[in-house]
């Protein structure tokens, strides 16, 4: 018992290094996503400053779906969203629980990056725009200052 507790305290006391050097950013992140959900409904730049959805829209509620079992919504939200939950779990028992540095922490994180912008890349040739999350944001800032945009998008997206 004595073991257990003494690694739960170390656990704690990682977890509460990180909180204590990260939360200035954690607290203006979240000023800024209110900010900017109340004023453009949406939350990723690329999507309201272009109309066109990022490779990582879609992954919040994707996950959501795949950790409360609902894998097949997940999925059709971002495909690339299981690669993030491993690679978080990996990151949290490595940083956390074991207490040791990841080595290739960035190598890992950048192969899941680019699958994650491969799978962008086939979605958006494929399915945009569909279904949420690959759909066109209209309110987008260049539709307004550019009058030809929605038509310079359409000759780039010809299914559209």
């Amino acid at each position: 018992m004595y073991i257990i507790k003494k690694k739960l305290k170390e656990i704690l006391l990682r977890i509460w290094q990180d909180v204590k050097q990260y939360w200035i950013a954690v607290i203006l992140f979240t000023l800024l996503n209110i900010c900017v959900r109340k004023l453009f409904h949406a939350f990723c730049p690329m999507l309201i400053i272009t109309g066109i959805p990022c490779a990582g829209c879609g992954m919040t509620r994707a996950v959501y779906y795949i950790l409360t079992g609902r894998f097949k919504r997940g999925m059709a939200l971002n495909p690339s969203s299981p690669l993030w939950i491993i690679w978080i779990f990996i990151f949290i028992f490595r940083r956390y629980i074991m207490g040791n540095k990841w080595k290739h922490v960035y190598g890992y994180l950048a192969a899941v990056a680019a699958i994650t912008i491969i799978i962008y890349m086939v979605r958006i040739i494929t399915e945009f725009p569909g279904d949420p999350p690959m759909v066109y944001y209209r309110n987008n800032i260049l539709s307004r200052f550019i009058p030809f945009y929605k038509e310079l998008l359409q000759r780039i997206f010809p299914m559209w």
